[in-house]
């Protein structure tokens, strides 16, 4: 950037001799301003390459943050999931809780291995999708512990409300 810049003083400099000078060294002048606005241009390409490198190395440092972030996140939909399905097998739930349980499963599955989208939007909904299926686990498990009469079912709807929208920050990623 400094040499495209001390490109375009030069360049500046010497159109402002130009109208000043004979024939023959407007001429050369013009000559030596065609090369330098000819570097000018290679480098402002060069700069523009380097910028744009920048700028991927950033979403690609943002991506992997992400992608471990969400992958801690999904540990606790997954878990939940894992824990219901057990709890249903070996008869402590109903099997209506697998309403509940398999669509929480299913996001922390994608949370968790789903690849991560290339623009900066797709990596901020996964973000959404993990702390939203962490809220989801954490709801759902309040409620499988049995808070009382009285609030679980609160927290089956929290969850739920919780775990559709964890589904929809994925869908709308994998628009």
């Amino acid at each position: 950037m400094a040499r495209a810049s001390a490109l375009r003083r030069e360049l500046r400099a010497g159109l402002a001799l130009l109208p000043d000078q004979a024939d023959d060294e407007r001429t050369q002048l013009l000559d030596v301003l065609v090369e330098r606005a000819e570097a000018l241009l290679r480098t402002e390409k060069e700069v523009d390459a380097a910028v744009e490198q920048v700028r991927l190395a950033r979403l690609e440092a943002k991506r992997g943050r992400a992608q471990r972030t969400t992958l801690y996140l999904a540990v606790a939909p997954v878990a939940v999931g894992m824990v219901s399905g057990a709890m249903m097998l070996f008869g402590a739930l109903n099997a209506i809780w697998l309403l509940l349980a398999l669509p929480l499963l299913g996001a922390g599955l994608r949370i968790a291995f789903g690849p991560l989208g290339p623009t900066p939007l797709m990596v901020a909904r996964r973000q959404r999708a993990g702390y939203s299926g962490a809220l989801a686990a954490i709801f759902t498990a309040v409620a499988l512990i049995g808070t009382g009469p009285a609030a679980q079912p609160i927290m089956v709807v929290l969850a739920a409300l919780a775990t559709v929208a964890t589904l929809a920050f994925l869908v709308q990623e994998a628009r």
